[in-house]
This record gives C-alpha cells, sequence and structure tokens, in this order.
C-alpha cells in the first residue's frame, strides 16, 4: 500500500474513532501532498513524499521547542503530539554509523572526490540515498568530516 492511501484510510479510521489530533494532522499531511503534487504538474515519487513529510514533523518540533522556550508548555506538547503522528509515516532513522557508511560509498563511488569543493555533489547523492531517514544536519557534519581527511 502507497503511503498516500495509508493517510487516506488512517484519517478514515480516525473520523470513526473521533481523534481530532489525528485527523488534523492527517489532513495537512494530505494537503500539502496534493499543493506539491499540484506545483509539479505529476504524481510525486516516494522520496518527494517523505521529503514532505520529513519536512513537516521538522517543522512540528521546531514549533514545539520555541513553545518551550516562551514557557507554552501545553502548546509545545500539542506540537510534538503531532510530530509524532507525522513520525509514523516515515522510514525508521538511520543512526549515525549507518549514514557514515553511506558517505563513504558514495565519496568511493564518484572517485576522486577530495576537499570542500565537492560538497554539494557529495550531499545530493547522500540525500537521495538517504530519502527521509536522516536528518541534513547530521549528514552535513559526516560529509564535511569525510572530505576534510
Amino acid at each position: 500500500m502507497d503511503l498516500q492511501t495509508r493517510l487516506m484510510d488512517d484519517q478514515k479510521r480516525a473520523m470513526k474513532d473521533g481523534d481530532k489530533v489525528r485527523i488534523s494532522v492527517i489532513r495537512m499531511l494530505r494537503t500539502d501532498l496534493k499543493n506539491a503534487t499540484i506545483s509539479k504538474g505529476e504524481d510525486l515519487d516516494e522520496s518527494e513524499i517523505l521529503d514532505i513529510l520529513s519536512r513537516y514533523a521538522r517543522k512540528r518540533a521546531e514549533a514545539a521547542k520555541e513553545f518551550e522556550e516562551g514557557g507554552r508548555r501545553e502548546m509545545a506538547e500539542k506540537e510534538l503530539a503531532e510530530a509524532e503522528i507525522v513520525k509514523t509515516y516515515l522510514p525508521a532513522a538511520l543512526d549515525e554509523e549507518e549514514v557514515r557508511v553511506i558517505v563513504d560509498e558514495v565519496v568511493d563511488g564518484l572517485g576522486g572526490v577530495t576537499g570542500m569543493k565537492h560538497m554539494g555533489a557529495v550531499m545530493k547523492e547522500v540525500m537521495a540515498k538517504t530519502a527521509g531517514r536522516a536528518e541534513g544536519g547530521i549528514v552535513s557534519a559526516l560529509v564535511k568530516a569525510r572530505l576534510s581527511q
């Protein structure tokens, strides 16, 4: 079952269960996916869908942090709950060692890649291979470390 079908089925289930938070999150996700499809002019592939979901989860986590810093604990908890719902649709995150292996494979596969001038090319390949399963900041740090050797 593809992710969009799963979202639609989960939305129906949440409506039957009366889970207002889950309904709201799934509606927002489906709206974001539909808008991206319209902007692109064709159906999204799985990596594009995962990218949108990851971005949404990251925004919720950042909003929770801001609310927490502002002393709005109840709003922070709401944002974190929404982020957790989105994470159920994302593949399991790669740990740092798994990302390091992918970075090494990409650098070795590109051949002759040395120095920071190749950072963009390496990042593009690694991010494509990790497809929403690794945070960009972690990938960037590992790529910088490898290219600085």
